[in-house]
């Protein structure tokens, strides 16, 4: 959000700006982006079939989560390693690549049929579709509505709903950056792993491979998982002070961007 948001808040006498702008997407792309980014910063933790994103789309992800927690070793292991970034981003990449010219292919068959115009509910298509990223993105939305309680656990079926309706903007009309999903899931995928790095528990960030940094080994917990620990442990109050702050910032970003999309006028 802070890359491609550019809103301004004004309070009383003064002004906050939010965001930087520098990756322009518009404000549906910001929204979209933001929540996709916010989901990919979950997405290392699907290896953990009790954690909260293995609940976040009932049953799909408990399934996706136990077969990933299998494929990758355990928590904080493959899916927080090197390979797992590099992995999450390639995936990201293809989906972003992957677009069926639904529109534009059933247009060009109307005119080579020989009448030269297409039925008005052809017209209305989009060009393109990307259904890869709008699955993936169902999956990711459907990771922050259920972190950033957005809906109560006991509606929690209803991710479905705002997971599917936004993946749907994704896929008929995604932002026209070349590069705005792959860097919004390598982005997110990334903050995850150095924010687990900076506790006490650490990452297997080599894996599967148990070759060692050339650090002293006070920053390893056993022989593979680097730490840099200055946070402490997960959910210490050194990290809610850090994340705290953070996450303020970025939910106002959203509903600057969120009310921008509605049509409110934003100084």
């Amino acid at each position: 959000m802070a890359l491609t948001g550019d809103y301004t808040l004004e309070l009383a006498d003064f002004s906050v700006p939010i965001g930087f702008g520098v990756l322009p997407v518009g404000d549906a792309g910001v929204v979209t982006g933001a929540l996709i980014c916010a989901g990919a910063a979950l997405l290392p933790d699907i290896d953990h079939p009790s954690g909260t994103v293995a609940r976040s789309l009932p049953p799909f992800s408990g399934w996706l989560s136990r077969i990933v927690a299998r494929l990758s070793g355990g928590h904080r292991r493959g899916t927080h390693s090197v390979i797992g970034l590099l992995v999450f981003t390639l995936l990201a990449w293809l989906s972003q690549n992957a677009a069926l010219p639904v529109g534009d292919g059933l247009r060009r068959l109307a005119q080579s049929s020989g009448d030269g115009s297409a039925p008005n509910v052809v017209e209305a298509l989009p060009g393109q579709v990307w259904p890869l990223a709008a699955v993936l993105s169902v999956l990711l939305i459907a990771f922050a509505v259920k972190v950033l309680a957005f809906l109560p656990d006991r509606i929690s079926h209803a991710n479905w709903l705002v997971a599917i309706c936004l993946g749907v903007v994704v896929a008929i009309k995604p932002p026209d950056h070349p590069w705005w999903f792959v860097i919004a899931v390598a982005l997110g995928c990334a903050v995850h792993m150095l924010g687990d790095m900076v506790t006490t528990q650490g990452i297997h960030l080599l894996w599967p491979l148990r070759t060692r940094l050339p650090v002293p080994s006070t920053f390893y917990r056993g022989k593979s998982f680097v730490r840099f620990p200055v946070l402490g442990k997960a959910g210490s109050g050194m990290e809610l002070a850090v994340l705290t702050p953070i996450s303020l910032y970025a939910v106002v970003g959203l509903a600057c961007a969120l009310a921008a999309w509605s049509g409110v006028t934003l100084s």
